[in-house]
């Protein structure tokens, strides 16, 4: 599921244990800290294809490098 840290860097959470969670983080983590709330998307990470992703590089939410 991808969620969303302080100041709008987002992540997908993927370790689900009791205590914690473990994400992976899509942009600059140095403003983020352990103890931060981070919110729930609601969705998965998907993006959409077709002709104009050809010859495209992404990142891994889809967004042109």
């Amino acid at each position: 599921e991808l969620v969303e840290f302080p100041g709008g860097v987002k992540g997908m959470a993927l370790n689900l244990e009791r205590d914690n969670v473990g994400c992976v983080i899509f942009g600059d983590d140095r403003g983020i800290k352990e103890g931060d709330t981070v919110k729930r998307l609601g969705s998965i990470v998907d993006t959409s294809v077709g002709k104009g992703l050809l010859g495209r590089v992404v990142d891994g939410l889809g967004e042109p490098i």
